[in-house]
């Protein structure tokens, strides 16, 4: 498998922000984290840290993805000062194994996050159709979960809404969308995942054309 991300932060001189994707090796192939935590700057970033060491400790006990968004949720909503602060994070968790011929199986949970997108070796683009709810935000959360197969020369696209709400183009108030980044992704299928990070991160750069945006991650996985 091959693995690549991007990330841009809100007001970029601070290179900090509540975006973020991590990945942990398993006896398998790996456990893919990528979220977006509620607010911007230092506090945003402080949560991030935290969901980040949470799932860092938890994995330990369970690789399952929807099963670890649980525990997660149970974690951030037993913090001392949950309650006070009411921080939720969106968040996807996908858990990979390699299969036999170069093939990749993944397991997806979604938690309240924009669902992945599959560019397919032989053209293409599939929605992982995962949706959920935040995570931290309610006791009784309810995620789903879905599984997909990546032949040699698939991608796996998964990305924070600061991808698709990201405003710019000719009347500087249009977003990106979902439409633009299918299309991105479709134009760049073949490429190796750093190269198609960079395509998607340069169209999105070009239509911001230096106006404002929100925090932007980005995570893409390769079979073969």
């Amino acid at each position: 498998m091959t693995l690549a991300g991007g990330y841009r932060a809100a007001g970029d001189s601070l290179r900090i922000g509540g975006d973020f994707y991590d990945v942990f090796p398993t006896g398998e192939g790996g456990l893919l984290a990528l979220g977006d935590v509620c607010g911007k700057g230092v506090g945003a970033a402080v949560l991030t840290g935290r969901v980040r060491q949470s799932l860092q400790t938890l994995r330990l006990v369970e690789q399952r993805p929807r099963e670890l968004l649980e525990l997660l949720n149970r974690a951030l909503l037993d913090a001392p000062d949950a309650a006070r602060r009411a921080q939720f994070t969106t968040l996807l968790l996908g858990a990979v194994r390699r299969e036999p011929g170069g093939g990749l199986r993944v397991r997806v949970a979604g938690g309240g996050h924009p669902a992945p997108l599959v560019a397919r070796a032989g053209g293409g683009i599939e929605t992982v159709r995962v949706g959920g709810m935040p995570v931290g935000a309610l006791t009784d959360a309810r995620f789903v979960d879905a599984e997909v197969r990546l032949a040699p020369g698939d991608l796996l696209l998964a990305y924070t809404d600061g991808v698709t709400e990201a405003r710019g183009g000719p009347t500087e108030l249009a977003m990106f969308g979902e439409d633009r980044l299918r299309q991105a992704v479709a134009s760049g299928a073949g490429l190796p995942p750093a190269a198609l990070v960079e395509r998607v991160l340069q169209l999105v750069d070009e239509w911001l054309d230096g106006q404002p945006h929100d925090d932007i991650a980005m995570l893409v996985l390769a079979a073969g």
